[in-house]
């Protein structure tokens, strides 16, 4: 009877040797891996100091007034060039001058923009070349009978 037992016993420890050890194994570096790409993924989150540290206001564009002399005998429609985007900006009546200040989500992110006109009842227009209005207080923008023609003056 001892024998069987003894067998019994060697086979269950033969069989059974390593498996759980195997399993913890596993099972730890599993947790560890798990845990790992939780902290990667987890970033740092600022402290209250930092936080206080940002909070100082962001440098605002300047306001950069347009000034519009139109000497055209139409009624013309000026857009904002600005980023890669066209925005419609306002509408000037024959023969008159305007004056409007740019709004800073329009002066675009590196303060370049372009002045475009397009007459109203016609297809002619005009594209200013690429304005630098950063430090400018002011913008001129003459438009002249044949769009063309129109300039641009930064001061």
């Amino acid at each position: 009877m001892q024998h069987i037992a003894a067998s019994v016993a060697t086979w269950r420890r033969d069989v059974g040797v390593g498996e759980n050890m195997i399993a913890r194994r596993t099972t730890l570096a599993s947790y560890l891996v798990v845990c790992s790409f939780i902290l990667a993924c987890a970033g740092r989150h600022p402290t209250p100091e930092a936080l206080a540290a940002d909070d100082s206001p962001a440098a605002a564009p300047e306001p950069v007034v347009l000034e519009v002399e139109n000497h055209n005998w139409a009624d013309v429609v000026l857009y904002v060039v600005h980023d890669g985007v066209q925005t419609r900006f306002t509408q000037v009546a024959a023969a008159h001058n305007v004056s409007i200040e740019i709004p800073p989500r329009l002066q675009g992110q590196m303060g370049v923009i372009r002045l475009a006109a397009r007459r109203i009842g016609g297809t002619d227009s005009y594209v200013s070349q690429a304005i630098s209005i950063r430090g400018s207080t002011a913008v001129r923008l003459t438009i002249e009978s044949s769009l063309n023609h129109s300039s641009v003056g930064v001061w």
